[in-house]
C-alpha cells in the first residue's frame, strides 16, 4: 500500500462557495516518485478498496487523512477528517490547472 500526498485540488465552479466540490487532485507518493492527476472517483475507489492512503498536509506540516465524503447536495467528493464542517486542509490547496 502506498501513501499519497495531495498537493493541489481542482474544484467545480458554481454559484455557491459551499458547493465548489473537489473533482480532481494531483497526488504524489510520500516516499518520492512521480505524481499524477487523479479524478475524485478514482481516489474514492482506491480509498474504499484500501489500495492506498491519501493524506493532506496543512501549513504546519501535519498530515491528516483524506476521506470519502458525500455532501448533503448529493455530490460524492473527498475531504479531510475530522474537520468535515470547517475544512482547513484541502480548502487551502491551490488549483492544479
Amino acid at each position: 500500500m502506498t501513501d499519497y500526498l495531495v498537493t493541489c485540488v481542482d474544484r467545480a465552479s458554481g454559484g455557491d462557495p459551499e458547493h465548489s466540490h473537489v473533482y480532481q487532485a494531483f497526488v504524489r507518493p510520500v516516499k518520492g516518485g512521480m505524481g499524477r492527476l487523479l479524478p475524485v472517483k478514482d481516489i474514492r475507489r482506491e480509498i474504499k478498496l484500501g489500495y492506498h492512503h491519501f493524506l493532506s498536509e496543512d501549513e504546519r506540516g501535519q498530515r491528516v487523512p483524506v476521506k470519502r465524503y458525500k455532501c448533503i447536495c448529493g455530490i460524492k467528493t473527498i475531504r479531510t477528517k475530522p474537520d468535515d464542517l470547517h475544512d482547513s486542509n484541502l480548502s487551502l490547496k491551490g488549483p492544479c490547472t
